[in-house]
This record gives C-alpha cells, structure tokens and sequence, in this order.
C-alpha cells in the first residue's frame, strides 16, 4: 500500500500498480483480473452504465421480441395452427428472424463499445496520474472513439475470416463427411488463441492482419493459459449472469407456461405484465454488460502475461524508447 497526499492536504492509501505486461501464474492472472475490478468498480459501473444502459432499453426490446415469437411459433405448432410446410412463411417467423436479427446487431454494437470502455480504462490505469480516481469522459473520449474504430475493423476482417473458415469446411465435409471432425477441432484450437486480437490490436500499434498472426502465435505459444483463463472467467461470468437472467427467465416460462393453455390469459396478456417482462429483459441484457467486462479483463491481463513471457514486451519497448532519446 502507498499513501498519498492530495492538493488538499488529505491522505489517501493506494494499492500497488497491477501492471498489464508481467509474467503471471494462472491464479495471479485471475486474482489480478478481480484485483483491478474491485479497485476501479465505480469508473467502470459509471461508464458502462452511461454507454450501455441506453442500448439496453432498444436491445430488451429486440430480444424479448424474438422470444415471444419463437414461443408463439412453438404455440401454434403445438395447437395445429401451423404445420412444417407453412411455417417458414408465418408473420411469426417473420417477426423472429427480423427481432433475431436486431437483437445480433445489438449485441454486436453492446459487445465493441464494451471491450473498447474496459481496455480504454485499463490502459488509462496505467498511464494517468492518480489512474482512474476522479477520471472523466473527457479524458476517455479520444481513446473510446480509436479503440471503437478499430474494433469495427477487427471485426469486419473476423467476419471474413469466419467466412473463408466456414467455406473450407464445407469443402471438407462435402469431400468426406468425417472431415466435419476435423474441422470441429481446428475450429476449437484456433478460436481461443483469436481471442488475444482483440487486445493486441487495441493496446498495440499493429495492423489488423498483424494483430491476428500475432494472436495465433502467442496463443499457441500459451495455449494452456488462455484456455483455462477463459474456460473458469466464462464459468465465472455465467454463474453470475444467472443473477440477472433468471428473473426474466421465470417470467417468460411462466407466460409461455400459460400461453399454451390459454392464449387469451388475461394476466400475461397485460400492459402491466409486458412491461414487466420488458424491465426485467433490460436488467438481463444491462447485467450481462457488466459481468462480461470480467471476462475481458482477464483476457487482457492473459494478453500482458503472453506477450511479456514471449515477446518480452516491456523490455523492448524500453530499449525502443532509449533509441529514441
């Protein structure tokens, strides 16, 4: 613990520096992950909450919309109003590809703004004075904005990628049906070493490609650490996503629960009962946001152990800076 003195003369005890790029044991990475977490708690739920709850509001919307007509398709399947050839073509159906697609969108937007406020965050911790105490949108703004460019890029070269990988799949299959096996494994290795892109190529000044030939590289060279690293923060986040989802759970089972017995039920029918489903699909939705920052700073902090470990980030830099002195 360190203890400073501010402008006006009052004390305040910091904990020590938790650096991005230092070689960690799996248990430090973890516990350094929650570590940051916990001491920087107010400026993420502040800003997450400030960017994110306003999509939430239109994302509920989408989602509980897609759950409603899936669970009416199902309802009329089952009560002989619909049958397998017609169904493709019902206003249900419809309505579920339409909401599935707004609700993909959605999460997609959710998802880069998220990654970009947390690794905006994170590298602001380490290079701000007083770190992240008393920090403003104003000092975050120029940083967000390039860390959002540059996830559209990442992303957009992911989607082509995914589609160059999907095509090869289908290539194999079509040439022998057991190469699906083949292709289910390569896929399995090669996804979790990706996972590394994104921090790389928002913390680093490296192209798009770049970013991902390093990811693979360094994730195979590391492939043990990433892979518990995610396996146990998923678990992580999903058991506390739980908390937020099962509410909104319980209410749509019980409305479809009744649904299917009585399509005129006056209480799930309800203005009341909707916008209480709607509610409870923003917390789910305004929830998940927050758990998942977790997984993403576990995996940045996987990214500093790699690229320190590998690549020994730090010294480099050091003597690249001495050069240019």
């Amino acid at each position: 613990m360190e203890i400073t003195v501010d402008a006006e003369g009052r004390q305040h005890i910091q904990r020590p520096l938790i650096p991005l790029y230092k070689v960690r044991k799996f248990g430090e990475k973890i516990s350094d992950t929650f570590a940051f977490i916990g001491e920087n708690i107010r400026p993420l739920f502040k800003y997450i909450t400030y960017l994110l709850l306003p999509l939430c509001l239109f994302q509920a919307l989408a989602f509980n919309g897609l759950m409603s007509n899936y669970f009416s398709t199902i309802g009329n399947l089952a009560g002989g109003k619909l049958d397998n050839d017609n169904m493709f073509f019902s206003d249900g159906m419809q309505g579920m590809l339409g909401n599935f697609i707004l609700t993909m969108l959605f999460y997609t937007v959710g998802s880069l703004i998220l990654v970009s406020l947390v690794y905006a965050l994170m590298y602001l911790y380490e290079h701000r004075e007083g770190r992240l105490s008393d920090i403003t949108f104003s000092e975050i703004r120029s940083l967000l904005t390039r860390n959002i460019k540059r996830g559209v890029i990442l992303t957009l070269v992911g989607l082509v990628i995914a589609l160059l990988f999907f095509a090869w799949v289908f290539l194999m299959v079509m040439a022998s049906p057991y190469m699906f096996v083949v292709a289910y494994i390569v896929g399995l290795l090669i996804i979790f070493p990706l996972s590394l892109a994104v921090p790389i190529y928002l913390f680093e000044h490296v192209n798009v490609l770049e970013a991902y030939f390093k990811a693979i590289r360094l994730g195979f060279k590391t492939f043990g650490g990433v892979l518990a690293v995610v396996i146990v923060l998923s678990l992580i986040v999903g058991i506390l996503q739980m908390i937020t989802t099962l509410p909104w759970e319980i209410a749509m089972i019980f409305k479809t629960g009744l649904g299917l017995d009585s399509a005129d039920n006056a209480f799930t029918s309800s203005v009341g009962y909707s916008f209480m489903t709607y509610i409870l699909g923003v917390i789910q939705c305004y929830g998940a946001y927050l758990v998942y920052a977790i997984l993403f700073v576990g995996i940045a902090y996987q990214y500093g152990h790699a690229s320190e470990k590998i690549d020994r980030f730090t010294v480099e830099n050091d003597i690249e800076h001495f050069e240019t002195l």
